[in-house]
């Protein structure tokens, strides 16, 4: 049996380089629906420059040019797609009518036209096509519009029934690294939901942390030392998870401590499987896992990059309206790396 190996002491190689040598090798596409905005040229040509993604704008090319040369972007090996243009949007159109039917929810001809002339509809249906790897949108649009193209034009990852969203944590050190999850879609999950939840971040865990995922269900209580309905819909969430997942190594309802120090795991919760190592943090609520991921950014000084969205059979991801080109260009990176697989590791003996 291989020994535990204390995480916190181990150097690790940094995430954001082994995708961009991963990127530098295999260049992907990713798609821009939110494309007026100069923070997205700033990242796209970044990327297009250091020869790690083809960005792809959708927008009309003409006010995407007005708005470049307004603001002295004078930039013109961009490729575009126009969501307007004929040919397009009658395949589009096409397209989405079929989904809407299939789904037992049909739509006139009329309101696929104008679904199909937004850019985000139509960002999105190239990544449900494969002519592009990711997308990502958010700096100009609503949250609940990304989701909102996502949901009408994307299909749901198998097993998962529910999209959700996860942030990669690191330390200032870079010996610690964790997925929390959900800290920007779902406001109160249910037992089911966060089981959903907890195996869509796991996979995560794999692709990115190189680690075989340890995930901690979060809650005020350990193990039952609070007698709450709360509490008793984590340890609902964890008995869910496990029969669905019974090869993952979870566990809960852990409180923070117990989840991710091993003394006081061993304290409070000594027949724990996670040890106090768990790698993978899922919080009870949206309120919950926004918080602590912020209070962990601004006060311990990790570095917070996210949220990727997870649940969608496709890279479709939500940005920050306050984001910037670095996080962009962040994002774009490590989003290509999850949906072309390249993270995937050999899983621990």
């Amino acid at each position: 049996m291989t020994p535990s190996v204390d995480l916190t002491t181990v150097s690790r190689p940094d995430i954001l380089e082994e995708c961009r040598d991963q990127c530098r090798r295999n260049p992907g596409l990713v798609v821009f629906p939110d494309s007026l905005d100069r923070r997205v040229w700033e990242a796209a040509a970044r990327l297009e420059k250091e020869r790690l993604a083809h960005p792809v704008l959708v927008q009309s090319p003409f006010a995407l040019r007005t708005k470049m040369n307004a603001e002295g972007f004078f930039r013109s090996a961009f490729t575009v797609v126009d969501p307007s243009s004929p040919a397009r949007l009658a395949e589009n159109v096409e397209e989405f009518l079929a989904i809407r039917k299939a789904k037992g929810k049909d739509v006139t001809e009329e309101q696929a036209v104008k679904a199909m002339r937004c850019p985000l509809a139509a960002a999105a249906m190239l990544v449900r096509r494969k002519d592009v790897h990711v997308g990502l949108a958010g700096n100009l649009s609503a949250t609940a519009d990304v989701l909102r193209a996502g949901l009408a034009v994307l299909d749901r990852k198998p097993g998962i029934r529910t999209v959700s969203s996860f942030f990669l944590m690191i330390s200032p050190d870079g010996r610690r690294r964790f997925i929390f999850a959900d800290c920007a879609v779902v406001p109160e999950p249910t037992a089911s939901v966060l089981a959903d939840i907890a195996m869509a971040s796991a996979e995560q865990a794999r692709r990115l942390l190189k680690e075989e995922p340890r995930v901690a269900l979060l809650s005020f209580s350990t193990k039952g030392s609070a007698k709450h309905p709360r509490a008793r819909l984590i340890a609902e969430a964890t008995r869910l998870l496990q029969e669905r997942a019974p090869d993952l190594l979870a566990d809960g309802e852990l409180q923070f401590d117990a989840a991710v120090v091993p003394d006081v795991s061993a304290l409070k919760a000594p027949g724990s499987t996670l040890q106090g190592r768990a790698n993978v943090l899922i919080f009870p609520s949206l309120e919950a896992g926004n918080i602590g991921y912020k209070m962990v950014q601004r006060l311990a000084g990790y570095r917070a990059i996210g949220p990727f969205l997870q649940g969608f059979e496709g890279g479709w991801h939500d940005l920050s309206r306050g984001c910037s080109a670095e996080d962009i260009y962040q994002l774009a990176i490590i989003a290509l790396c999850l949906e072309r697989g390249a993270m995937v590791t050999q899983h621990a003996a």
